[in-house]
């Protein structure tokens, strides 16, 4: 049997965490966790080496997505999706620093999630 690939979802957002968390596991990913904030995607990223981490720019908390997608995509060579509802040349040029797989603006559709997915994984 194939092993499904596990994926950290870091949404501050409870409803839009909950609606990728259903629709990954709809296609067979695991969903390892779903986190709030960049230091526990970080944390979790370590202790559970996700073969893709789904993340938000803006977080709850004191640090941003993009810095913990620096410490996870950079650090740990783990592909990060960035999903995100700013749209600014200055955000996208920060966040395009720590070398993501994918940028997909909100509001999204499911699609762009499972095509950045696959990509990433090499599917």
């Amino acid at each position: 049997m194939i092993k499904s690939k596990r994926i950290l979802i870091v949404e501050d957002d409870p409803v839009i965490a909950t609606d990728i968390k259903k629709f990954l596991i709809s296609k067979n990913y695991t969903v390892i966790s779903v986190v709030r904030q960049a230091h526990r995607a970080i944390e979790e990223a370590e202790k559970e080496l996700p073969d893709v981490v789904i993340m938000d720019i803006m977080l709850e908390g004191y640090m941003s997505g993009i810095e913990a997608a620096e410490k996870i995509s950079i650090g740990l060579n783990i592909p990060v999706i960035f999903l995100t509802a700013l749209n600014d040349d200055e955000t996208f040029l920060s966040a395009a620093e720590t070398k993501p797989y994918s940028f997909i603006s909100k509001p999204f559709k499911h699609e762009q999630i499972e095509e950045a997915l696959s990509s990433a994984l090499k599917e």
